[in-house]
């Protein structure tokens, strides 16, 4: 049976999923009488030119531009361990709908994993991934890859597939070109630093999609488990205002503190956002709220052009 997930853009894009997993995804409107509409509709007249889907948890997958006339599917931290109580479990049907490659999972060019924490990473069920699926590329912290070479079914074929992102607090990297798209990264501090997790790299990745032109047409940017102090930012302030992004997923809790959309929408550069992350005792102020945030299988956001 199709298992339908609530929606949540708070009156932005009004698009409602239902997901047969492993099989199809189907789409249909929230409100027979309600046109649908963009979520950049009332900050921007830009074209949206791709697509952020949830899949669950901090789980996004996303089409974007278009390359040699075709377009770039990417998939951010779609497979995980580990709900800890709080978070949505990955059902056994979606993880081999994801794994295999099934529609709507079908196609996809690159994945890339944020941190190697059990709910945003698993390295037995992304190493069976690449084994099933030989186009697919993967960009990880270089943590979450040595941990896959630990697994029983890694093969040596893949190393060739695989790319490892190892940065200090502060850094960054640009001009990966991974699967058509052009991909940079930079390193923040975790969530709850410095008390917490403070040795784990938690990698944001900013991914572009090429037109005909060169030009970037799509952009969208996944922060993982980001901690959102201003002052994680700031080495990186040059990196963030060089370039606008169109999308931004981030943990919930960006969306918690006054304060919080600035680092949004100035220092991120961020056009728009999306909260990711979401447990299922979802926090009052996030439907309390008028930004969108993803909770269930199948929700679709448009991203807008970037330039």
């Amino acid at each position: 049976m199709p298992i339908e997930q609530s929606f949540h853009l708070n009156g932005a894009l009004a698009v409602r999923a239902a997901l047969s997993i492993g099989i199809a995804l189907c789409l249909v409107s929230c409100s027979e009488s309600a046109p649908q509409t963009s979520i950049t509709e009332a900050a921007s007249d830009v074209p949206a030119s791709g697509t952020a889907t949830s899949i669950l948890n901090a789980g996004v997958m996303a089409q974007v531009g278009a390359v040699d006339g075709g377009s770039v599917k990417i998939l951010f931290d779609p497979l995980y361990d580990d709900h800890f109580g709080s978070l949505q479990q990955l059902p056994p049907e979606l993880i081999e709908a994801i794994v295999s490659g099934a529609p709507p999972y079908d196609g996809v060019n690159a994945v890339f994993v944020s941190h190697a924490h059990g709910d945003h990473f698993s390295a037995t069920h992304l190493t069976r991934m690449l084994a099933s699926q030989p186009q697919i590329q993967l960009v990880a912290p270089g943590q979450a890859i040595d941990r896959m070479r630990e697994d029983a079914n890694w093969q040596p074929g893949f190393e060739d597939r695989v790319t490892a992102i190892t940065l200090e607090n502060g850094e960054a990297v640009q001009g990966i070109e991974v699967a058509g798209a052009y991909v940079e990264a930079f390193r923040s501090p975790h969530a709850g630093w410095p008390g917490r997790h403070a040795a784990t790299h938690n990698i944001t990745f900013r991914v572009s999609a090429a037109n005909e032109d060169g030009r970037a047409s799509a952009r969208i940017m996944h922060l993982g488990d980001a901690d959102p102090a201003a002052e994680h930012f700031a080495a990186l302030s040059e990196f963030l205002s060089a370039k606008r992004t169109g999308l931004a997923a981030v943990p919930f809790w960006f969306y918690g503190e006054d304060g919080l959309s600035a680092i949004i929408d100035q220092t991120l550069n961020a056009q728009s956002a999306v909260a990711i992350h979401v447990p299922v005792n979802a926090p009052g102020y996030l439907e309390a709220g008028e930004r969108p945030y993803f909770s269930g299988v199948g929700d679709v956001l448009e991203i807008p052009a970037a330039e």
